[in-house]
């Protein structure tokens, strides 16, 4: 099975969002701050080849699935863009209070760009990611 669709799966497994609780609003600023704060630093974890690091930020549901080295290698081979990430820049930022969704554009070493979405849940008081996904591009070649 394909990484990124068996990354999807667990996804849909981990972090229901459809249906189910408050709906997501736009996140306040100390919310957004703490939520973003979580996904840049695991991209700065991924940059510096630190996956413990970065692992230590995946929610409890995605560590039941995969090891750490299981970690590595889906990340390194189903999100090469984000294993070898230049930067990232957060963008649009929702919650309830207990899920949060982030759009989050990837720069790589030659500044190319790629969009993400980062989902994320709060586990006690700290927020977790539960998946990501490559966000298609809304423009239209003519």
């Amino acid at each position: 099975m394909n990484l990124r669709l068996l990354s999807l799966v667990v996804f849909a497994a981990v972090a229901p969002f459809a249906g189910a609780g408050e709906a997501m609003k736009s996140s306040e600023a100390k919310m957004k701050e703490a939520i973003q704060s979580v996904v840049t630093q695991q991209l700065a974890a991924f940059r510096a080849g630190d996956y413990k690091a970065a692992y230590a930020f995946a929610d409890p549901g995605l560590k039941e699935v995969y090891t750490l080295e299981m970690f590595e290698k889906m990340v390194r081979a189903g999100y090469p863009e984000i294993a070898q990430n230049a930067s990232g820049r957060c963008g649009l930022t929702f919650d309830n209070g207990d899920e949060a969704v982030v759009n989050v554009r990837i720069f790589d070493k030659a500044g190319e760009a790629l969009d993400f979405q980062y989902t994320l849940r709060r586990d006690a008081e700290v927020w977790r990611i539960t998946g990501v996904v490559l966000l298609k591009s809304q423009t239209t070649e003519v």
